[in-house]
């Protein structure tokens, strides 16, 4: 069982936009934002209680600025105050433009979470943190996706399909890749893919991507999987993978990548 780096406390969402997520002028849909942005408030709640819970209520969400198809967007959460049996949970959604960096905004909300088992467990949930999370963007080269194991995710042991985490690894390879070198880049091969041990139905995959090390025009990135049992907060490698990246050029060819910085 590998213990949690203290990293690994915040909750810290990337994902991309996709054009099935978006409407007709290409502008991310809010409720699919809104989706995104329950899902993390579910797992602050989850992770600072270690206990289950639903959502209850969320107050005024403002769309200020929208996100566009291929931009990254980032989710963060925090807990801001704890009651006898709920709390509130502040999302944060914002927008980063994967060849320019520029970064931007798109909304928050206030997440009211209410523990699903109050009626059994009359215990007051834990106070809520001393010091708030630095959420400062996450560094370049690198991304964290998130994804809860629902039943549809599954083979008939409960058990998450390995395609499934393929596709997630991947896509947090493509991402880690883009942001470390601004442009294009085109999966070229995956080195290898170990799975070390299943995800259930239910644990939450924590899926990390670094580049580690950059050729003229290709990029080698490191891709690490753990699940986390959400009620006891125990966590396993379950996945590791290595991806070699190439930068591409607006013809599709392959370009010089950005060096590592030391």
């Amino acid at each position: 069982m590998t213990s949690q780096p203290a990293h690994l406390a915040e909750i810290r969402h990337t994902d991309l936009v996709f054009p099935h997520q978006t409407n007709h002028q290409g502008s991310y849909f809010g409720g699919a934002a809104m989706a995104e942005m329950d899902k993390v408030a579910f797992l602050v709640a989850a992770r600072h209680a270690r206990r289950p819970f639903v959502t209850a209520s969320c107050d005024k969400l403002d769309f200020v600025a929208p996100a566009h198809v291929g931009d990254l967007v980032e989710l963060t959460g925090q807990v801001r105050m704890v009651g006898r049996h709920s709390m509130i949970v502040d999302v944060e959604l914002a927008a980063e433009n994967l060849l320019t960096g520029v970064r931007h905004i798109c909304t928050r909300g206030a997440f009211t979470m209410v523990a699903a088992d109050r009626k059994s467990n009359p215990d007051r949930l834990p106070p809520a943190p001393d010091s708030r999370p630095d959420f400062a963007p996450s560094p370049a080269g690198y991304a964290r996706t998130l994804q809860l194991v629902f039943p549809g995710d599954t083979n008939h042991l409960g058990q998450l399909f390995g395609g499934n985490a393929m596709s997630l690894m991947g896509k947090a390879a493509y991402i880690a890749a883009s942001r470390h070198t601004r442009c294009n880049v085109g999966m070229a091969a995956s080195d290898k893919i170990d799975f070390i041990a299943p995800t259930k139905e239910g644990e939450l995959l924590d899926v990390i991507a670094d580049v580690v090390s950059v050729g003229r025009t290709s990029m080698q990135v490191a891709v690490r999987a753990e699940a986390e049992d959400l009620m006891s907060g125990e966590r396993r490698l379950v996945g590791e993978a290595s991806y070699v990246m190439v930068a591409l050029d607006g013809e599709g060819q392959p370009t010089p990548a950005s060096p590592l910085k030391v």
